[in-house]
């Protein structure tokens, strides 16, 4: 809720706290109930729950309880589903805006799937359909901020900074500094084809956090946004309505003002 920098804001009686409060309790009862039945039938199946049910803690062997299940799957489902619909909403946007990479992006598509569904082995094989869509994140990081805690003292710009203070992390300045991007506010898709990628600093591309704190649904959400490019492209065109500003607007995530209006046309 973009509230950690104010915790006392969640104690407040408002109408948002109690809405999502109420939002948290009903996601909870579905999961819950989920978790309780596939454990009950003792077949826990190939899916997502059914692959953490069967996960084991490498020193212990022990499983996760409920709680730490429930929690996993809130984590993929929530800060998933937003961030991935943002990073394909700017996604539409600029390949509309720049039809040479939306023709590229097209005859990837055609090349890798013809009208056939994806899987996930057809990932690596969309090598230009990654790139477009890491320069997406890149130029429009669905979390342009992120907050890290100290767990030493330390110095960071020739500021001390006590253990426990809390910094925050400026990813849109990052992937928007000349020190890192040649012309940082093109939209550039190769820059992250392969050959170019090892060119740059470590840190200089964090969509999803770095070191041990990286977010853990990276690779996830890198699939999932990539084979929904994919098909759509496979089957549609889809162009801004005329007039259309893509125009940030950030609301503890980074999106465009007022929505992306398009006209859609059958390919």
């Amino acid at each position: 809720r973009g509230q950690q920098l104010f915790p006392i804001q969640e104690k407040l009686p408002s109408r948002t706290n109690r809405r999502f409060e109420e939002g948290v309790k009903a996601i909870d009862e579905v999961i819950y109930r989920l978790i309780r039945d596939r454990r009950r039938a003792g077949q826990y199946g190939d899916d997502l729950l059914g692959k953490l049910l069967q996960a084991r803690d490498d020193q212990t062997g022990a499983g996760m309880d409920d709680k730490q299940l429930r929690d996993e799957l809130v984590t993929l489902f929530l800060a998933g589903h937003e961030t991935t619909a943002i990073a394909l909403t700017w996604s539409l946007g600029l390949l509309s805006r720049h039809p040479d990479v939306r023709r590229k992006l097209q005859a990837e598509v055609d090349l890798v799937l013809g009208r056939r569904t994806p899987t996930a082995a057809d990932y690596e094989k969309l090598v230009y359909t990654q790139a477009v869509f890491q320069e997406v994140m890149r130029l429009y990081p669905p979390l342009p901020v992120f907050l890290r805690e100290a767990v030493g003292p330390d110095e960071l710009g020739g500021y001390p900074v006590p253990p426990g203070a809390g910094i925050m992390v400026n990813v849109y300045g990052v992937h928007h500094h000349e020190r890192y991007w040649d012309n940082p506010e093109g939209f550039d898709p190769e820059r992250f084809l392969p050959g170019r990628v090892d060119k740059r600093p470590r840190y200089a591309y964090i969509p999803f956090g770095g070191g041990p704190r990286q977010c853990i649904g990276n690779n996830f959400a890198l699939m999932e946004g990539v084979l929904a490019l994919a098909m759509i492209h496979q089957r549609y065109a889809l162009d801004l309505v005329p007039g259309v500003r893509l125009t940030p607007d950030v609301t503890g995530t980074l999106r465009p003002q007022g929505g992306v209006r398009m006209v859609v046309k059958t390919r």
